[in-house]
């Protein structure tokens, strides 16, 4: 898994099977990737699956949009629940007034209280981790798109520190041109999911965007959720 370059330290590189045909040599260790698509194109499932996989000796998930027992239930009904190598943080049951989770918030207007949440169920997982955040967009409508981008630069750096993947899912269409370019440019890489209706049917395509020193494919490619919830990615998309 290891990849050298003469004259610098050796850098561990993460290598996602359902990805590996887009990305030469890897992922770097400490990358961290905005998945950017409309509602209903599959966001929520590629981060699952994601999560699902080995790689990862625990996994964080942040929600803002659903509960934490929607998402076990998700994996229950899919792979089956990976039991403690998922930690939560739940950001969303603040709106029905509890949670059952160890690490929540009271209140998703005080960034501070999050990041202090994530802070502090990060320090129980076993490195090198994936953290799942699904998704940022909800942080703006309590919050202004200045002060979700400096939480975020944050959160980024914990990240690269713990030398994990950091996956965060942003809504297309919903935020300022502004926003997103600065999220572009704090991020390491940029995953997009578009739908496109074709004779009928409704077909999602899957592209990298960017990523930084990291040589990859950049056309749209199909992206197909097998109906026992797997991903596969193949060549030959959309222009």
């Amino acid at each position: 898994m290891l990849s050298k370059v003469e004259g610098i330290k050796q850098m561990t590189m993460l290598h996602l099977p359902f990805i590996s045909h887009l990305v030469k040599g890897g992922i770097p260790e400490g990358s961290n990737i905005l998945l950017i698509g409309p509602p209903g194109s599959g966001k929520t499932v590629f981060c699952e699956y994601l999560a699902k996989m080995d790689l990862w000796n625990s996994c964080l998930f942040v929600v803002t949009d659903r509960k934490p027992e929607d998402v076990r239930l998700s994996f229950q009904g899919n792979w089956g629940y990976p039991g403690g190598k998922i930690v939560f943080v739940d950001a969303f049951s603040w709106l029905l007034g509890k949670s059952k989770e160890e690490y929540h918030i009271e209140n998703m207007g005080n960034l501070t209280e999050l990041n202090f949440r994530i802070l502090s169920a990060g320090s129980s997982l076993i490195r090198p981790p994936l953290l799942v955040f699904d998704a940022i967009s909800p942080l703006s409508l309590y919050n202004s798109e200045t002060f979700v981008t400096k939480f975020l630069q944050l959160l980024l750096a914990r990240v690269k520190e713990w030398k994990g993947l950091g996956i965060y899912v942003v809504q297309e269409g919903v935020h300022s041109e502004e926003f997103y370019n600065t999220l572009g440019y704090m991020a390491d890489g940029i995953f997009n999911i578009k739908m496109a209706e074709e004779e009928g049917k409704i077909k999602r395509y899957f592209r990298i965007r960017s990523f930084n020193s990291v040589a990859h494919e950049t056309g749209w490619v199909l992206f197909s959720i097998k109906t026992d919830r797997t991903i596969e990615l193949r060549m030959g998309g959309a222009d």
